[in-house]
């Protein structure tokens, strides 16, 4: 009788123990590999629009989300705007927290509450860009103007470096220089070098630059060489995880650095 009452409620309860656990499996998944795209893509997108509603198009020519060739293969520039005042780079970050972070620092730190994270100093990950883009049109490197812009809820514990600005402040930036440094003539043959160049990138360097970037998320044998960390490029150890045994890859730099891949 009792063996009949708790077989009942387990087949009761048991879908919705899958259920749990496939949404859960699902969530993970969407963290994990959409939801970083998604969050970048709408951080873009607004800059994009404001630069749009704010910037005057007949001075500032907006030039989104452009790859270009680079000698060790491509390179991908946020925001590109073409004014008689200068051409700014932008790279474009969306983070939550607080983020603490030095120019000359090769990694900054982003802090959720207890969590710390580590990522790239977007102003060196920005300086590539600007020197391929010298370094394709032969324009001199002076005309370039390095911007990174901050989107999301995030606030900056140390100084703000320089170049460096909430979403809310970059056309206030880019609008504060009024010296006129390229002739108006000059600025479309310059936005139609960038595209012409843009143009060079074939089918197959674009299929390669997103595989690139899938890789770093990719699961690695546990048998192969030590992957490099998505975070901060230390190169990584094989771990196991205390409650289940599974085994993962995963930065030794934790907690500092919480990168991780899965290992298979």
């Amino acid at each position: 009788m009792v063996t009949d009452i708790l077989n009942q409620y387990l087949g009761a309860i048991l879908p919705w123990f899958l259920l749990f656990g496939l949404v859960s499996i699902l969530a993970t998944a969407f963290r994990a590999f959409l939801w970083p795209k998604i969050k970048g893509n709408l951080g873009e997108g607004s800059i994009n629009s404001l630069a749009r509603r704010r910037l005057a198009p007949k001075v500032y020519h907006l030039i989104p989300s452009v790859m270009l060739p680079t000698p060790d293969g491509t390179t991908q520039v946020d925001h590109l705007i073409v004014s008689r005042y200068g051409i700014f780079v932008l790279e474009t970050k969306t983070y939550k927290g607080w983020i603490f972070g030095d120019e000359r620092e090769t990694q900054w730190t982003q802090v959720i509450f207890k969590r710390k994270e580590r990522f790239q100093n977007p102003l060196r990950q920005n300086y590539k860009h600007t020197r391929t883009l010298a370094d394709l049109t032969g324009i001199p490197a002076d005309y370039f103007k390095s911007l990174v812009v901050f989107g999301g809820e995030c606030t900056f514990k140390t100084t703000m470096p320089a170049n460096v600005v909430y979403a809310r402040d970059f056309v206030r930036f880019i609008t504060g220089f009024q010296t006129p440094m390229i002739k108006d003539q000059q600025v479309l043959e310059i936005v139609s070098a960038i595209g012409a160049w843009a143009e060079t990138v074939t089918a197959e360097q674009k299929a390669s630059h997103v595989a690139h970037l899938r890789q770093n998320k990719a699961p690695v044998s546990a048998d192969a060489r030590a992957p490099a960390c998505p975070r901060c490029g230390t190169t990584m150890v094989l771990r196991s995880n205390r409650e289940n045994g599974s085994r993962f890859w995963g930065c030794p730099k934790y907690p500092a650095c919480r990168g991780i891949r899965q290992a298979v």
